[in-house]
């Protein structure tokens, strides 16, 4: 018996699937559900509860660890400086979402994500600035409290997230998606 002819198409031609192979995909490809407009109300308290808890902590341990760095201050009042931060994260994050509403993200001259983290940084530069200037603590004490405050809000979770996806990725469990 003879083989069959070869079957031969250009290289330039398509050659398009049977109905039974495409099992119906033919349909329009849909664009995912975008997330709905954010309520700055909502972005300010969801602002709030993820700064509060870290300022805390960071601010209640330089208080009882290094006294001098906040001059003496008590853990109350570390307690009411870390309000006033997480108030004015709350608020600048609120006024932002009400000023980035409209924008979609692209080539429109919107902000990249390094663009908008370093401008994160740089509001919880300023805001912790003025809340421990303005309670009375001196430019070498406000420094140090920032750095570590900067450390914990944005980099410390960071390192975690990655280190426990490298032992879970090692462990052979596939990682969980929240």
């Amino acid at each position: 018996m003879s083989d069959p002819a070869p079957h031969t198409r250009s290289a330039r031609q398509p050659e398009w699937a049977s109905d039974d192979a495409t099992g119906g995909s033919t349909q329009e490809v849909q664009p995912p559900p975008s997330l709905p407009d954010p309520n700055p109300f909502t972005t300010a308290v969801r602002a709030f509860l993820l700064t509060w808890p870290p300022t805390l902590v960071v601010l209640v341990a330089a208080t009882v660890a290094v006294p001098s760095a906040t001059d003496d201050a008590g853990p109350g009042a570390a307690a009411m400086w870390a309000l006033d931060f997480a108030l004015l994260i709350a608020i600048a994050a609120s006024v932002s979402t009400l000023r980035h509403r409209d924008r979609k993200p692209g080539a429109d001259g919107t902000a990249r994500p390094i663009q908008r983290v370093l401008l994160r940084v740089a509001a919880q530069v300023v805001c912790a600035w003025l809340v421990l200037a303005l309670h009375g603590l001196s430019v070498s004490q406000i420094a140090s409290l920032v750095v570590a405050l900067i450390v914990v809000l944005n980099l410390l979770h960071v390192t975690a997230a990655r280190l426990l996806h490298r032992r879970r990725g090692r462990s052979g469990t596939p990682p969980t998606r929240a």
